[in-house]
């Protein structure tokens, strides 16, 4: 699977719109991806094209929506009661990285507001 510019573009997701985390989809009662109950944000795009990758749809970096980080984080202090002790968010993918600035942003917010760290899944 390849997609011509995907590096260009990948460059540009941490450029463009800081207010904006550009995710494939939403769990929001995930219990696979990390201890507890979690809410799972896919963002979108990776540069690594794994043969053998798990979420292939969330390769391109032109896909997706582009969703406000607040409203993420706003979601995840709603779900606090449903994480208990070991629960929380984790941010899988394609690849976090790819978005560091804004997932910076995004984990800022999100511990400010009182919530345990998240876990973030990269490809390896």
């Amino acid at each position: 699977m390849y997609f011509p510019l995907q590096d260009i573009e990948a460059a540009r997701l941490n450029v463009n719109d800081p207010e904006h985390l550009r995710i494939h989809s939403l769990e929001t009662f995930g219990t696979h991806d990390g201890p507890g109950i979690r809410m799972v944000v896919f963002v979108q795009g990776c540069q690594f094209r794994c043969l053998y990758c798990q979420n292939p749809d969330s390769i391109d970096v032109k896909g997706g929506t582009l969703v406000e980080i607040e409203e993420l984080v706003k979601r995840a202090v709603r779900q606090k009661n449903y994480f208990g002790a070991e629960g929380g968010v984790t941010v899988s993918g394609g690849e976090p990285l790819l978005q560091r600035s804004k997932l910076t942003h995004f984990l800022k917010n999100y511990i400010s507001r009182g919530l345990t760290p998240a876990l973030i899944q990269m490809a390896v």
